[in-house]
């Protein structure tokens, strides 16, 4: 079954998702079409189920691996460039049973994600599988950002969720470093512990190589490090002993009906 948009909620400050420029929204339309069909498509749930190499460096290195998911990044978009990256860990000791609670504990992310995130809100949530949650994140700047979350339990030891950024602000001036968010998740359990799986898109204005090298050293903009941060981050908080998470916070409304994904009228991206 595939996992599809909601309509958006505004930021609670009013500021909505930044239109795209023209030249560029059907690009990256067609480039969400295209990944998102490549993940629907692929028969392995994990790329650590077809990969030794890989698996052997998460679970006996204990790392986090990323690669990129589509070819060399940048992908040059008119008037932006897209960033797409994969990464994995292997949580031992770890349960979904843990694991999903604290994800989806979306009113305190900066608990658990503290290197990326300093703030949240949940806005609103239907049981576990729909959310919609504002953040303000640290990285690539001070933005602030909405996202629309849908979930899906696939069996007893599998999760995968998609999360959509509905509006990005940056803090103060606004340099261009994040326009749209897109994050794909899996999760699969062993008897030794979980499995977790993320891809994120992200698109930002275009930059030249200098530009980026010199933002990369100095604000951070790099979405494999932050990737990377996340996967770091959530592994530590899940083994926590003194974990604690919230129940969901009750009188919340329900999210607004789901809405088709974006579409590429022209066909998919290559």
């Amino acid at each position: 079954m595939k996992l599809r948009i909601a309509c958006c909620l505004l930021f609670p400050t009013g500021i909505g998702a930044q239109p795209l420029k023209p030249e560029t929204a059907q690009p990256f339309a067609c480039y969400v079409q295209s990944a998102e069909a490549r993940l629907e498509a692929r028969k392995a749930f994990l790329l650590a189920e077809t990969d030794a190499a890989l698996k052997d460096q998460i679970v006996r290195g204990q790392k986090v691996r990323s690669l990129e998911a589509n070819g060399p990044n940048p992908h040059k978009l008119p008037g932006a460039q897209l960033y797409d990256w994969i990464a994995t860990v292997f949580i031992p000791g770890a349960t979904l049973a843990r694991l999903i609670p604290m994800l989806q504990d979306y009113g305190h992310r900066a608990r658990y994600f503290p290197d990326t995130i300093s703030a949240s809100k949940l806005l609103c949530t239907n049981g576990d599988t729909r959310f919609q949650y504002s953040m303000r994140m640290k990285e690539p700047a001070i933005l602030d950002v909405t996202s629309d979350v849908v979930w899906e339990r696939l069996d007893p030891r599998r999760w995968r969720c998609r999360s959509v950024s509905l509006s990005v602000a940056e803090v103060g001036k606004d340099h261009g470093y994040l326009r749209r968010l897109n994050s794909y998740w899996r999760f699969a359990e062993t008897a030794q512990g979980v499995f977790v799986e993320a891809e994120t898109i992200t698109l930002s204005d275009e930059f030249g190589s200098v530009t980026r090298l010199l933002g990369s050293a100095l604000m951070g903009i790099n979405p494999e490090k932050s990737l990377r941060h996340s996967l770091e981050s959530m592994r530590q908080s899940v083994l926590q002993p003194s974990l604690a998470i919230a129940p969901l916070p009750a009188g919340l409304p329900a999210c607004a009906e789901p809405v088709p994904a974006a579409v590429c009228a022209a066909g998919p991206a290559e």
